[in-house]
């Protein structure tokens, strides 16, 4: 189970649709329903991921630190089985009326003591809902733009991320860690990545079965920018479908970590169309076919006090795997993280909160890894823009950063975050990348920008003269 860190995404469908018939409500509002779909689970050993989901609502303000004007839209009040909702399996959460605007918050309320995780045995897992671990919790949706309900009505899908939101032995307790991670996109908005990956670790070209198919948004230059979208994996025929991506620009990497010997491919520049399906099929060579090489691969994540393990596959010049090979590890930053290992693989414990990337050398070749280290997971208190206040010059650009913290002041990370311009025109988002957003000022004037996690607002002040 230390190895289970595959992508996949479980899909909560809203179809609003105002038509002259009986489709539309009695105030005549478009009318909104809730379809929950496509959830592949990367645990085989787990036989059931049952969450309990009372109620779905959205804001049009992004600040609901007041709770804010929250619009029901559907209260199934039951629990749906994740699992069994996969390659575009639907189930319907309900109905209701959902008015024209723009939304910029949606939450889903569920009764974690109604909701469980079950082995394949039946046995119930042991989990850590967020905080405060019992009864109904808020889960809120990472917005990635306005969600605009015209008139007419509109689709809107929440995306939910289960292998992010579902963290096994995170800190060394045995038991799955519950952090949320939903996203919510206008259905009209958005495009479809699928392709087929094969390789020839058997000998010959064949489908490759779970693969792990992750889609970022950043500079492809730099990847210290990327911001994991969304992700997949590949069924026994050795296809994958990454659906509800928002129109724009992707990074697709794509890669098998059970094989560290198969190199990922990376495809930058992938471009998706609204309405559209984008074909992004791959092949994943063996290591020898670019000569020496050293990969690792592993979990990018862990909690203080918990340990992961890192794997290492080393090839000789002719591209000859090396069985067993002397691995020297280390680590950036070793009162962050931890690493001991002397072959192939290694243990990584995390020590405080921070990042650290863990190094590995043999036969004069080198790799590294970026691990995160989070503390305890309690709710985000406070969001923080840096820089607060900020003049800029017409057509100029500036990196913002966004500072999550608790309710003790201690620094968050890992946390889903959604960006907004008050006024787009004066300064436009062109980038967001999880805790940084890229904003140009594109008119005169005067424009706040707002960034969102679990329902806390942070703002920033720019002026353009």
């Amino acid at each position: 189970m230390h190895n289970c860190r595959l992508l996949l995404c479980a899909a909560l469908a809203w179809t609003a649709a105002c038509y002259k018939d009986d489709t539309a409500g009695l105030t005549g509002k478009p009318f909104a329903r809730v379809l929950l779909t496509d959830a592949p689970f990367p645990y085989d050993s787990v036989q059931s991921v049952n969450v309990h989901i009372v109620s779905i609502a959205a804001n049009t303000d992004p600040d609901t630190i007041g709770g804010g004007d929250w619009v029901l839209i559907a209260q199934p009040n039951r629990a749906f089985d994740l699992l069994s909702l996969q390659q575009g399996t639907t189930a319907v959460l309900g109905q209701g009326e959902l008015p024209a605007g723009q939304y910029q918050a949606v939450r889903m309320l569920v009764d974690v003591d109604r909701s469980s995780v079950r082995w394949s045995g039946g046995t119930a897992a042991a989990v850590q809902w967020p905080y405060p671990g019992n009864g109904v919790i808020t889960f809120y949706a990472l917005v990635e733009a306005p969600l605009a309900v015209p008139d007419q009505g509109a689709e809107i899908v929440i995306d939910f991320d289960l292998a992010r939101s579902f963290r096994y032995d995170l800190f060394g307790d045995r038991q799955f860690t519950v952090l949320p991670w939903l996203r919510a996109v206008n259905a009209a908005a958005t495009g479809t990545l699928q392709g087929t990956v094969t390789s020839d670790v058997s000998g010959a070209s064949a489908p490759l079965r779970n693969a792990n198919v992750t889609v970022y948004q950043g500079d492809p230059a730099h990847p210290n920018t990327w911001s994991i979208v969304a992700g997949g994996r590949t069924g026994a025929d050795g296809r994958y479908r990454v659906a509800f991506l928002r129109e724009g620009m992707y990074i697709v990497r794509i890669e098998q970590p059970l094989y560290p010997i198969l190199a990922p491919v990376i495809q930058t520049g992938v471009a998706v169309t609204r309405g559209a399906t984008r074909d992004a099929s791959a092949f994943l060579p063996s290591g020898g076919s670019g000569g020496a090489y050293l990969r690792i691969s592993g979990p990018t994540m862990v909690g203080i006090d918990g340990t992961i393990t890192l794997v290492a596959a080393v090839g000789d010049e002719t591209g000859a795997a090396i069985d067993h090979p002397l691995v020297d590890w280390s680590t950036s930053d070793e009162t962050v993280l931890s690493v001991t290992g002397g072959s192939d693989s290694a243990s990584a414990t995390g020590l405080q909160v921070g990042r650290a990337t863990v190094y590995a050398s043999s036969n004069g070749l080198t790799g590294s890894i970026d691990i995160e280290v989070v503390g305890e997971l309690l709710p985000v208190s406070s969001v923080s823009i840096i820089p607060a206040t900020r003049t800029m010059s017409l057509g100029d650009s500036l990196t913002f950063r966004a500072e999550l913290r608790d309710a003790q002041g201690s620094l968050l990370t890992g946390r889903p975050l959604s960006w907004f311009s008050s006024d787009s025109t004066v300064a436009r988002i062109e980038g967001a990348f999880g805790e940084y957003a890229i904003v140009r000022a594109s008119g005169r004037g005067g424009a706040t920008l707002r960034a969102t996690s679990e329902g806390k607002l942070g703002e920033a002040t720019i002026t353009v003269p």
